[in-house]
């Protein structure tokens, strides 16, 4: 799994979440099981999440992330 993006909030995580499950994507949001029982503002040190995706998935993440990450997503 390469990692992608981190999300900026608990509500942008959710909608990468259904937007990868919507085309396929083979995903781990990496992080979200432990930072939904610690709500409140991400700490790097507890509850960051970072989309990890499948190497063979990346092009097409990068492109259904583009509209709302612009040029954050890394790779």
């Amino acid at each position: 799994m390469i990692p992608i993006y981190a999300p900026k909030s608990e509500s942008e995580a959710a909608v990468i979440v259904s937007l990868m499950q919507a085309y396929g994507v083979r995903f781990l949001m990496r992080g979200g099981a432990f930072s939904s029982m610690y709500p409140g503002p991400i700490t790097n040190s507890l509850n960051a999440q970072m989309l990890m995706v499948d190497e063979a998935d990346v092009d097409l993440a990068h492109q259904l992330l583009e509209p709302f990450a612009g040029d954050q997503t890394s790779g």
